[in-house]
């Protein structure tokens, strides 16, 4: 039905009569209907309403009911100060909707995380501040990269509601072992010698042998038969059996989550905290996003955006006691290795402990491994002599 179209009800005597009156207007009727002898309903279109006001003197003529557009106005005037007070609520909830309210960066160092929040902080990145743009956000992760290339390796800025969520991994220093004129090569550790593969210096002690943290294992001060001492640079590599006691805890119920390789491209009407798609089309039952803002609007709350959908398959597994325990030490081995990059071997484990928690498997481990506990140490040629001169 038109938009402009209104019910008219029309009281008066004889109306027959008006009906023909009507048709001689040649006045377009879309539904009639007489209710009494002095009573008839019409549906007209409103620019005709006029011409019924001007020429129909001795009826009472009254507008019953109005449809589409000039229904919708009607209700706008009767509901105004509802609808303004609707206007500022929404606009009110999307100017809070751009505000940054929280930025939690994700990572174990206070000194490490003090630096980036005073980096981010240089680009408008705190609480109580507008958001950013997904563009402007890119060029702030490059800058921060670019400042702070020797310490960080990668950075990422999520936004996440009204929080920014910021991940980062630190970048490896490279190892310096300083190496002296003349030296002696000791433990970094209590240990049991595995293992001593040295190039110069004298042994002192023996594989198989425990020894302290900073114990001579080959000295740089070779003693010859007549008791004169000759200086030198020791070179050896000193493994040990070391020993760790680690806490872990595992889950009977573990689920993982990958990606699988399917992908596909939605486009997406984002109103409030609504997702409108453009076009009707099959989720995936599990898949991660990632959005990309075509058409924003700083006025109203709503935008349009691409999401990359990733399809994810979901794996849950449920362990037994024994299946629990396994993985647990599996997870410990796995994350002892990846923190000591000096370990070649774990050769034992032992649980000293376990219990169950909350649906968890917890273990108290004893691991003995085969570790590099090599130590430089430098030799002193005056201070030593001197000393040999005082004996």
């Amino acid at each position: 039905m038109n938009n402009n179209y209104i019910k008219v009800l029309i009281e008066g005597k004889n109306v027959n009569n008006y009906i023909k009156w009507l048709i001689n207007q040649r006045i377009n009727i879309i539904n009639l209907n007489v209710v009494k002898h002095n009573e008839l309903e019409i549906i007209i279109n409103y620019k005709d309403y006029k011409l019924l006001k001007k020429y129909s003197k001795t009826y009472k003529i009254k507008i019953i009911k109005k449809y589409g557009t000039l229904k919708l106005i009607e209700l706008m005037k009767r509901n105004l100060f509802i609808i303004l007070w609707l206007v500022l609520a929404i606009a009110f909830l999307y100017f809070l909707s751009n505000i940054i309210f929280s930025v939690e960066i994700v990572y174990n160092d206070k000194e490490m995380i003090e630096n980036i929040e005073k980096e981010l902080k240089k680009y408008g990145i705190e609480k109580y501040k507008q958001k950013k743009e997904y563009t402007y956000l890119s060029k702030i992760k490059e800058e921060i990269l670019k400042n702070n290339k020797d310490t960080i390796e990668w950075i990422e800025i999520i936004e996440d509601g009204t929080k920014y969520i910021v991940r980062l991994v630190e970048r490896k220093k490279e190892e310096f072992i300083k190496e002296y004129e003349y030296q002696s090569i000791s433990t970094t550790k209590d240990a049991i010698i595995t293992s001593i593969k040295a190039t110069s210096g004298e042994k002192i002690k023996e594989i198989n042998e425990y020894v302290k943290a900073d114990d001579i294992i080959v000295s740089g001060i070779i003693t010859k038969p007549d008791s004169s001492l000759v200086y030198t640079k020791a070179k050896a590599t000193i493994y040990g059996e070391v020993w760790y006691e680690i806490n872990i805890e595992y889950p009977y119920v573990y689920k993982e989550e990958k990606v699988n390789g399917k992908s596909k491209d939605v486009y997406v009407i984002n109103f409030l905290s609504k997702k409108i798609p453009i076009f009707s089309y099959k989720k995936y039952k599990n898949f991660k996003v990632e959005t990309n803002n075509i058409i924003e609007s700083n006025i109203l709350p709503i935008s349009i955006s691409k999401e990359k959908q990733y399809e994810v398959i979901v794996k849950e597994e449920i362990y037994t006691w024994e299946e629990a325990i396994s993985n647990a030490i599996d997870l410990a081995k796995k994350k002892l290795l990846e923190n000591n990059n000096k370990i070649i071997n774990i050769k034992k484990v032992e649980i000293l402990d376990k219990q169950t928690i909350d649906s968890k498997i917890k273990l108290n481990l004893f691991i003995s491994v085969e570790e590099d506990i090599t130590k430089i140490v430098e030799v002193k040629k005056e201070e030593t002599k001197e000393k040999d001169l005082q004996n």
